[in-house]
């Protein structure tokens, strides 16, 4: 997209608020615009100027939580990526007694552990993971294969 579509598509976006603005206003709704986020996804560098909602600009953020998954602007999900990773890392160090090298729960309970526990937090949005880079993909292998030894 050529940097005047962009702009031509700001333009439509911050009429569209106004007829938003209009209804909400029409059907008596509170929006508070201190809670709106918007990110441009895009790979340039620069921004069009942000969109402004009852003439309140909502500053453009480099990421945002959607349904658990994190967003950012190009789209890489390596935030996302590392919170998984985070939250794997912490559960397998709390349940390590239990499911560690000397732990003397079998390996079938083992096994549930991993499958009711930390599995869902791996696969949780992984449609997403088809777009995600090979780097990323590559350290949530890494960390399955940590849980795995």
């Amino acid at each position: 997209m050529s940097t005047g579509a962009s702009d031509h598509v700001m333009t439509n976006f911050n009429e569209c608020l106004d007829q938003l603005g209009r209804w909400i206003i029409q059907w008596k709704i509170e929006v508070n615009s201190d809670k709106c986020q918007s990110v441009y996804f895009t790979r340039r560098r620069s921004t069009p100027d942000p969109p402004k909602p009852y003439r309140h600009p909502i500053h453009w953020k480099t990421e945002t939580k959607y349904l658990g998954v994190t967003l950012d602007k190009e789209l890489t999900y390596k935030t996302h990526v590392n919170e998984v990773r985070g939250k794997v890392t912490t559960l397998n160090k709390k349940l390590y007694y239990a499911m560690g090298k000397n732990s003397k729960l079998s390996l079938i309970n083992k096994l549930l552990l991993y499958k009711t526990l930390i599995r869902p937090i791996m696969s949780y949005a992984s449609p997403v993971c088809g777009a995600v880079a090979k780097t990323h993909i590559n350290k949530l292998e890494t960390c399955q294969n940590k849980i795995a030894r």
